[in-house]
């Protein structure tokens, strides 16, 4: 918002809402992809261009697809290639250097080069080449790109008529490209007026055409040529389509761009290159392997030109296509492209398209074809090349049946023309819109309305699926609920088109998949670990829980049967710590001593044959106890109760030939210790590279270590100064100290932060050595060793070098100490390098597997997994699905192999995390389109809308009961043939559970092209939802029959125990809505398709019919027909309701929003408000009875507020005031009320949408949306003061270098698109995170007030420093707040 200039502020500013918008699900639709060396010269990378955002993935040898970074851009993608690296036109500049660059044409008017960072984990612009207004009109560059392959030249074309080429050279430096060539030629710029200079032949310019696709062509060899001079010839083939022309043509442009000059070199149309030809061509493509060749795509046929010899015959080879006849013949996966392509026929056909036939002598001649319907005829959607082919190059080809088919080019002689060689019909999918090789074989294939694959190319040249590439767009509807009251709520989509309709289930974080949940009767657990029988062991064997007096051990497997007695660990103390010390020998620290077991056969197979365990123990000496441990192979390190005493224990066999425990060792540090850490030795041959990171790094993981320090040597511990330390656990060094990291975090005002004692470390590999440290207070630090103490990198790994503080909520103390301390005799001292808050909690540390590259599980307020190895040097954060548990432990089984067993609210939860998906989404397959899904409380049952295409091609329309948790549908009502339902909503009247039901009784849109409503007439239908088994509903928990108890009581120190058994419960015991059902109650015809209904006051319920509002109820002498109460006109159709209280808000498709009432007395229905500015309203939501939030079909998003005084109602056309507005870049097809607290960490982001019937909690102030491109947005608002700070902090992140947008936008204007003067926009939660991921150092330069940006409320110009850094922590806390309880 602007700040005034002395002036008295707007009394009405503080009565506003503001809002701060945040996109917490990325597009998820893929429209570009393209591969490279993007990252460093030795890594294969592929980019997604998902409209609004990048993401770069990496695909690994298994086919899955893992994200390394998704960045959005602030701006639309129109194209997206790849510009290759070329040492002889490209400058050697240190960011670029051997790199590819991403080349992309967006809404900004702007030819945009970017590079990635490793450093900073980032896209970042190179250079931005101006070349058109924002927009693009149809005449200015700004469509299609074209890269010549060898990367000589730039290729940008407009809509129509004009093409640019922009030469590389290195002598353009940071600019990458000479100044632009235009085709054709401006002559009178003045006036508009152009001419072409051609090969001999000069025209006025009086329009090109259409420009539908273009490509470079390899020169062709010529040894008349001298080759400087070859090196500046391009040749560019360019399909357009003349104004009136009955086909598209060829043209060849040849470009010296040594000379500057752009000539037409031939054209060719039907009639040159074969007599019969398709009119309709699509697009052309180069052959990389054969220059001089092109590639030419229409219906039916893939052609391969010739244009060596442009005299000579053009046609070199034809491939052609055939619709296969099976039983997937039909399919209306196909509908979308055979209807473009059928109306792209008829406005050729209107316009007397010919082709041509024969004569009776067998000449060729031109007639009127009418019959010709290319939509009958099988196309290519895209196409992709085979990266770094050895031999023979193979093309994949998509068509839009969904079959793939696979062509190569064989070439008998090296001078000979190529053929071409189809292998039709390798696999058959949904028709995909973008193909794209990658290395290995691999072919992703990517669909707009669905999930996409990767599938792998076998040695006969089969294709096989891989794995799925998930795919949520478009989201048409949502519902909010806390299924299962699991304190997160989940959201179910409608999601996909056709047969890849679905409904997903979407939730925050990591996925994890729920195998079992036990009952809440653990409690007062201290601890939970898990142990292997032999070290090297795959699984394990124990699972140790520890309570506060007592300990209890459970066999890993199908069953978790309590063996404690088996094991021999001591069943009446509480474990500290536990282990496997060598095969077969466990360990249980306990406080009065250590007791050294091996198991029986009863506790595992391979234990020894006796009844009791054999056990021995050690005892702390001089009457003291233990009150920390950790064990690991051959070593016990433990902290007596003397406070910094430590003692080591090792193994040595007896005089009867059993392992005892002996004292080797023993230091005693200046402060007490408050956790302690051994990491295992590992082989290192078993903790390959992850792919995200293959080719960044070399070397062996040990190779990087620092020097001195080697695993299984040494082990890390915190303490209450608070420091962590490094000691080593050699014997006879006495556990001296390797390294230190003192804590000492300050506030940016000087204060020290409480509660820095370590909970929890760790030490963590990769690409060097971490620690890892979770203190008390809810902080997690990451310490490194200094460079000169670290083995030499090698030169592709010096982009990793620099270390950034991550999320910083307190600045870095300074670290120097004393001289002594960097003496060589001393310990290290560690660097510092991130601090995160993680919550308020203690964070516990726990490793996933016996590996340092292994992924960590941070425990605070919730679960956050710590990807350690799989992006960059900086360490993932991520939140996983599950609610706030107090301890978690690893289970590796034969049946469960990443199982991880949480405790949360007193009960034991086996889950899996599914980290390698890239969404957290489930499937729920429908087999059609679905259109609405409501949410049923009661029976837990999702009620969805579907409507598709049936057989015969009518719309057919159902509604059904789905299983949130199968999928399954088991209640569903085909509505008649003809009528297409439109939308639904629950009604709650007195006791009765009611489904509304509005449709209409034709197919199309109901509305015409003036906005008007179509004489159509409609149905609204009402249901009963009842219960086939009125209070018999089952909890969909598994069986209590096998539920795991530690007694037949709540107490767990009973001995008895009852298996907890690892199997598939009963699928009744799964499912709630399976004993409801829908029974239709009523109908009632209305004039026009009903396309929103709502009920209203609980007695009443709300249908728009075209342009008609009505007010519907059941009146007392006939409860069981519906009766028009009242019915009010709007100019306009009504696309959406919204009820609050009394109030109602109504959307329409012209003159936006409008507030009614009604009026009981009167009966009738009262305007009350009217929107000032014309909107097609795609959904609107009542916040209170004065505020509406509406969404439109251009991507904007706004609120209106009626008048606060009587004196602003001036005119009944414009008393509605525009509170805020934002423009998203995407179409919002649904929004709902929610519920967001951000003012704790451990607060939950959003809380389950109220009805409509129900009065919205205040804290209901929030939004949530929905958009076509399968994004989900979340609209916070937040107070006056927080919105002026964060305002002005915006407003330097989207200047400043690193965080400002990618595509050369102005942030400002691209979000304020379509705002009328003087209304404030929402604030940008993407442009704000980024502040997160800055340095100290950058933060600072962030918030150092540059010329003409207002101050960050620092009282005067001449405050301190001091101030000033108190608002960048007040932004470093409200911006922390916010990003965790989103993520």
């Amino acid at each position: 918002m602007a700040v005034q200039d002395g002036g008295g502020e707007d009394p009405g500013e503080e009565t506003k809402a503001s809002y701060l918008a945040k996109c917490v699900l990325k597009s998820s639709v893929v429209l570009h992809a393209v591969y490279g060396h993007i990252r460093c010269p030795s890594t294969f990378d592929v980019v997604l261009g998902k409209e609004t955002s990048l993401e770069l993935v990496v695909v690994s040898e298994d086919g899955i697809v893992q994200s390394v970074c998704e960045q959005p851009l602030f701006g639309t993608i129109k194209d997206l290639r790849v510009l290759p690296w070329n040492e002889s036109r490209r400058s050697p500049l240190p960011q670029t250097y051997e790199k590819d660059l991403l080349v992309l044409l967006s809404d900004s008017g702007k030819l945009s080069f970017l590079t990635f960072n490793v450093d900073l984990h980032r896209f970042l612009a190179v250079v931005h080449i101006h070349i058109a207004e924002c927009g693009n009109l149809r005449r200015e560059l700004g469509r299609l790109l074209a890269i010549e392959s060898r990367g000589r030249a730039v290729a940008v074309a407009a809509f129509e008529d004009r093409i640019a080429i922009f030469p590389t050279s290195i002598a353009a430096g940071n600019n990458i490209v000479d100044k632009r060539m235009i085709y054709p030629r401006e002559l009178l710029s003045s006036t508009g007026l152009t001419e072409a200079s051609t090969s001999g032949v000069e025209e006025k310019f009086t329009g090109w055409g259409t420009i539908w696709s273009m490509t470079f062509v390899g020169m062709p060899v010529d040894h008349l040529t001298p080759i400087v001079k070859s090196d500046s010839l391009l040749l560019l083939a360019v399909l357009v389509h003349r104004k009136g022309a009955a086909s598209n043509e060829i043209v060849i442009l040849k470009c010296d761009t040594k000379e500057r000059i752009i000539q037409v070199t031939a054209r060719y149309d039907s009639s040159v290159i074969r007599p019969f030809i398709s009119p309709l061509w699509i697009s052309v493509l180069d052959v990389p392997a054969a220059p001089g060749f092109l590639l030419l795509s229409l219906p039916g046929e893939l052609l391969l030109l010739d244009l060596r010899r442009p005299s000579s015959h053009l046609l070199a080879g034809v491939c052609s296509f055939q619709i296969s006849l099976d039983e997937e013949e039909g399919s209306l996966n196909s509908v979308a492209a055979s209807a473009l392509l059928e109306l792209l026929s008829r406005g050729q056909d209107d316009s007397s398209t010919k082709s041509p036939a024969s004569s009776s002598n067998g000449e060729p001649t031109e007639v009127m074809d009418l019959n010709w319907d290319p939509s009958s005829l099988p196309t290519i959607t895209a196409w992709s090349w085979e990266p770094y082919a050895e031999g023979q190059s193979r093309l994949a080809l998509a068509m839009d049946t969904g079959e793939i088919h696979l062509a190569r080019l064989i070439f008998e002689s090296p001078d000979d023309v190529p053929r071409i060689e189809v292998q039709q019909r390798q696999y058959k999918c949904s028709p995909c819109n973008v193909v794209l090789w990658t290395k290995g074989g691999l072919l992703a294939v990517f669909v707009e309305m669905g999930d996409g694959q990767v599938l792998q190319c076998s040695d006969n040249g089969k294709l096989i699926f891989k794995s799925l590439i998930q795919n949520v767009a478009p989201i048409l509807d949502f519902s909010l609920a806390d299924y299962h009251n699991e304190k997160q709520d989940q959201m179910f989509a409608c999601s996909g088109a056709g047969n890849e309709g679905s409904l997903r289930v979407i939730r925050n974080g990591i996925s994890v998949e729920k195998l079992y949940t036990t009952s809440p009767i653990y409690q007062g657990v201290t601890g939970t670990y898990t142990m292997r029988m032999c070290c090297r062991d795959p699984y394990h064997a124990f699972f140790v829980m520890s309570f506060v007096q007592e300990t209890r051990v459970l066999s890993v497997g199908l069953n978790f049967v309590d063996i404690t007695e088996a094991v021999g660990f001591q069943p009446c103390a509480s474990t500290l710590a536990c282990g496997t010390i060598e095969d077969y020998h466990v360990v249980q620290v306990c406080s009065k001593e250590v007791i050294v077991c091996v198991p029986t056969k009863t506790a595992h197979p391979a234990g020894i044959d006796s009844p009791l365990p054999f056990c021995s123990s050690w005892k702390p000496p001089q009457g003291l106890v233990v009150s920390l441990g950790a064990v690991a192979s051959k070593a016990i390190v433990l902290a007596l109760s003397k406070p910094g005493l430590i003692v080591m224990l090792g193994s040595q066999r007896g005089a009867n030939g059993a392992l005892e425990l002996c004292m080797t060792q023993q230091c005693e540090l200046k402060a007490e210790l408050s956790c302690i850490s051994i990491p295992d030795e590992e082989d290192w041959t078993s903790s390959p590279l992850p792919p995200s990171i293959v080719g960044l790094v070399e070397g062996t993981p040990k190779s990087r270590n620092p020097s001195g320090v080697e695993v299984g040597r040494i082990c890390v511990v915190g303490t209450h100064e608070p420091s962590v330390e490094v000691l080593s656990i050699v014997p006879g060094e006495g556990l001296a100290p390797l390294a230190v990291g003192h804590i000492s975090l300050v506030s940016c005002v000087g204060t020290t932060l409480s509660g820095c004692v370590p909970e929890s470390v760790r030490l963590a590999q990769f690409d060097r050595l971490y620690i890892l440290a979770g203190l008390r207070n809810g902080m997690l630090l990451r310490y490194e060793w200094p460079a000169s103490s670290t083995a030499t990198l090698p030169d592709c790994t010096n982009l990793l070098s620099t270390s950034d503080w991550e999320n910083i909520g307190i600045t870095q103390p300074n670290l120097g100490g004393d001289k002594d301390v960097l003496e060589d005799s001393s310990p290290v001292l560690l660097h510092l390098v991130a601090v995160r808050r993680m919550g308020v909690s203690p964070v516990s540390l726990i490793s996933l597997q016996a590996s340092l590259s292994a992924d960590v599980i941070a425990l605070s307020d919730r679960p956050w997994l710590l990807q350690t190895a799989r992006h960059s040097q900086r360490i993932a954060h991520t939140s996983i699905s599950f609610p706030s548990s107090s301890h978690a432990a690893p289970v590796n089984s034969v049946d469960c192999p990443n199982g991880i067993l949480f405790v949360a609210d007193c009960s034991l939860h086996l889950v899996e995390m599914e980290h390698l998906k890239r969404l957290n989404v489930q499937k729920l397959p429908l087999g059609r389109t679905p259109r609405r899904v409501l949410y049923h409380t009661e029976s837990k049952t999702l009620i969805v809308m579907r409507t598709d295409y049936g057989p015969d091609g009518g719309l057919v329309s159902d509604v059904c009961c789905v299983d949130p948790l199968s999928g399954a549908n088991y209640s569903c009502y085909t509505l008649d043939a003809g009528e297409v339902a439109r939308s639904i909503q629950l009604w709650k009247r007195r006791q009765e559970q009611l489904l509304l039901v509005g449709t209409s009784l034709i197919g199309g849109g109901g509305i015409m092209s003036s906005g008007e409503a179509e004489s159509a007439k409609g149905r609204l239908l009402v249901f009963q939802l009842l219960s086939k088994h009125v209070g018999t509903h089952s909890q969909p928990v598994m069986s209590s029959t096998n539920t795991p108890t530690l007694s037949n009581q709540s107490t767990p120190g009973s001995s008895a125990a009852d298996p907890m058994v690892l199997s598939e419960s009963d699928e009744s015991d799964l499912t709630d809505g399976e004993g409801w059902e829908l029974r239709l109650k009523t109908h009632i015809i209305l004039p026009g398709a009903v396309l929103s209904v709502s009920s209203y006051l609980g007695q009443y319920v709300l249908a728009s019919a075209g342009n008609c509002l009505f007010c519907l109820g059941f009146r007392p002498d006939s409860p069981q027909r519906l009766r028009r109460m009242a019915m009010v006109k709007t100019r306009f159709m009504i696309t959406s309701l919204s009820v609050h209280l009394s109030r109602i808000a109504v959307g329409d498709c012209r003159d936006g929003i409008l507030f009614y009432t009604y009026q009981e007395v009167s009966g009738q229905l009262e305007l009350l408000y009217c929107g000032g500015i014309q909107q097609l309203v795609a959904d609107c939501v009542l916040m209170d009875t004065d505020t509406a939030v509406v969404t439109d079909r251009r991507g904007n998003f706004c609120t209106f507020s009626s008048a606060s005084t009587p004196e602003e109602s001036v005119s009944p056309e414009r008393n509605l005031s525009l509170g805020c507005w934002y423009h998203i870049g995407e179409t919002l097809m649904r929004i709902h009320k929610a519920s967001f607290a951000y003012e704790s960490p451990a607060e939950e982001s959003m809380k389950n949408c109220g009805s409509n019937d129900a009065i919205a909690h205040p804290t209901h102030s929030s939004v949530v949306a929905s958009s076509l491109l399968g994004s989900v947005f979340i609209f916070i608002k937040v107070t006056r003061e927080e919105y002026d700070l964060l305002k002005a902090v915006q407003s330097r992140l989207a200047h400043y270098p690193i965080t400002t947008p990618l595509l050369g936008n102005n942030h400002e204007d691209y979000r304020g698109q379509g705002c009328p003067a003087g209304v404030c926009q929402v604030l940008d939660g993407d442009m704000l995170c980024q502040f997160l991921e800055l340095t100290s150092a950058q933060q600072e330069n962030v918030l150092t007030e540059p010329q003409g940006v207002v101050s960050l409320s620092v009282p005067n110009p001449g405050s301190s420093f001091l101030e000033r850094s108190l608002a960048v922590d007040r932004v470093l806390r409200l911006l922390e707040r916010v990003h965790n309880s989103l993520s």
